[in-house]
Order: C-alpha cells, then structure tokens, then sequence
C-alpha cells in the first residue's frame, strides 16, 4: 500500500487518553487520605462534581485560558480553581488540601485512561515506518502515562505546551512538531478532537484527521481510520 505520509502527530486529551474520567471517587478518597483527610465515597464524588463545575464554568474557562504555557502557571489557576471549589466543603478543613488532592488526580499519569484502540494504533503506525509525535496544550510532563502503556519509546517526539510557552492553535506548536520528528508539515498527518485548536494545523500546510466529538473510555476512538490515511 502506498504510504500518504511519512509521519503523525496526535493530541493527547481526547484523542489518545480519555479526559472525561480522569477524577474518580476512589482516586481522589485516595490523594485525599494521602494528605490526611478522609472522605466517603459520596463526600469524594461531590468534591468531583464541585471541581468540575467551577473549572468548566464561563468563569473558569476564561481563567484557564492560556494556562498551559507553563507548568508552574498552570498548577497555580487550577488549584486556586479548585481551592474556590472546595472552600467551605468540608467543615474545619483547609480547601487547599483537598484543591491540592484533586490536582494530585488530575496530573496523576495512572489517571489517563487510554482508549481501547490506542495501543494497536500506535504500534502498528510505528511498526510500518510512520515517524510519531504528541502535540498537546497540557501543564504538565505526560510522558510517564505513554511509559505506563509501555509506547513511550515509540514516539521520539513531545511537543507539550508548558516546555515552549506557546499553545495550539499557534502555528508554532504543529511547526514545533514537525521539526522534532524531522518531517515536512505536507508530510505530516495532524489527528486532534478540536476542529479550532487542532484544526488549526491545515494553516501550517499539514494534512488534518478530526476525530468525533462524542466519545468515551470504554469505546474504540475511531482512530482504526489514521491507519488508512497514513496508508498502512
């Protein structure tokens, strides 16, 4: 089969590892008690809940805006997001330990699922010669979660938001990735959930695989169809 391009670059969040179960009761009763503080399974739960609503909030998301440019900034607007989640939680109780547990999950390589197909995916991309690469707004170092799944050394390049101080959908993060992977940008498949942020990729000449918005962790991603673009 005629391969259609020498290299891929993924999104992390999404796309490869789910980002809608990533805070679990049993995570979180576990950072929690780690810290001194223990919580039930129904008391962890709504910790979730309140974490979640006040970063996913119109307020939230604009304070999160551009966080991911550096890791310190990024640990600094989450847990002060989370702090303002969990003040007055729990009675005689500093909100800052519990923002710092649910933090310590969020940033938690065990605590990314991958999909089902993104094992095979990767290694078979890799076994047929495709050159291959992450590139992701993200605050912190995810190359310990690809070494849990055991595919860290088959991606030679990570292109993370919080090493070079720029985010998608700026040019230089798709010009970033394709320069670790030594591959042309017209030779360089992008595959991202974000049609602005990923998207963004096509202004750079790279070709673009935009996977469905609706996902979950127990289900394929849809990410079989990256084999045939890439002509494996």
């Amino acid at each position: 089969m005629t391969r259609h391009v020498d290299a891929v670059l993924f999104d992390f969040s999404g796309t490869l590892f789910d980002d809608a179960a990533v805070l679990t009761v049993a995570g979180v009763r576990a950072a929690a008690g780690a810290r001194g503080v223990a919580l039930d399974d129904g008391q962890a739960a709504r910790l979730i809940e309140m974490s979640l609503a006040t970063a996913d909030s119109p307020d939230g998301r604009a304070r999160r805006e551009g966080c991911d440019r550096s890791a310190d900034r990024h640990r600094a607007v989450w847990t002060e997001l989370l702090t303002t989640a969990a003040t007055g939680f729990l009675p005689g109780q500093e909100p800052e330990t519990l923002a710092d547990a649910v933090y310590a999950c969020l940033t938690d390589p065990l605590s990314w699922r991958p999909y089902p197909d993104t094992l095979s995916v990767l290694t078979q991309l890799h076994d047929a010669g495709v050159r291959l690469g992450v590139v992701s707004n993200i605050g912190w170092d995810i190359r310990p979660t690809f070494a849990a799944l055991g595919v860290v050394d088959l991606i030679p390049s990570f292109t993370l938001s919080c090493e070079h101080g720029v985010v998608k959908p700026e040019p230089a993060m798709f010009e970033a990735g394709c320069a670790g992977l030594g591959v042309p940008a017209a030779r360089t498949l992008f595959v991202g959930d974000d049609p602005v942020r990923d998207g963004a990729a096509t202004a750079v000449g790279m070709p673009v695989y935009l996977l469905p918005h609706d996902r979950a962790a127990d289900r394929p991603r849809g990410l079989a169809g990256v084999l045939a673009l890439a002509g494996c």
